[in-house]
């Protein structure tokens, strides 16, 4: 949502994370210290807060994040990169049910297709990662 390039994968184990961090030279964001230790780990960051909002006002604190914040250019599912659409692509590939006669403006993520509109929970996102950047 931020538009940070971020992995997240629940199904790895702390081995694969850490050759993960290392090869790609990723900082490593965990709760578990011992996650940390692991020697090919060379950027890593141990998360005090429990709650996921605080969490992510911790990272971009402590990174100094805030004014690298572009919202919504990445897609929320898979992490690919975003781009324009025409109204009439996305007529094409939003699934029936979805009211998208109100909206203008559309985004299909590079990687996976899916589309992205400015729906009703966007004003309440919006002002939430404004709370976020200095």
């Amino acid at each position: 949502m931020l538009g940070f390039d971020a992995e997240y994968e629940r199904s790895l184990n702390d081995a694969q994370l850490a050759e993960i961090s290392a090869g790609e030279r990723r900082i490593l964001l965990t709760r578990d210290r011992g996650l940390l230790k692991h020697g090919v780990i060379t950027h890593g960051y141990w998360v005090r807060e429990t709650n996921s909002r605080r969490q992510i006002a911790e990272v971009i604190h402590r990174f100094d994040l805030g004014r690298a914040i572009r919202p919504f250019t990445r897609c929320m599912a898979c992490n690919g990169v975003l781009e324009s659409i025409s109204k009439e692509q996305a007529r094409k590939l939003v699934p029936a049910g979805h009211s998208i006669e109100q909206y203008d403006e559309f985004h299909r993520c590079r990687q996976c297709g899916r589309v992205y509109w400015k729906g009703s929970h966007y004003a309440r996102m919006r002002r939430w990662i404004e709370e976020l950047a200095p």
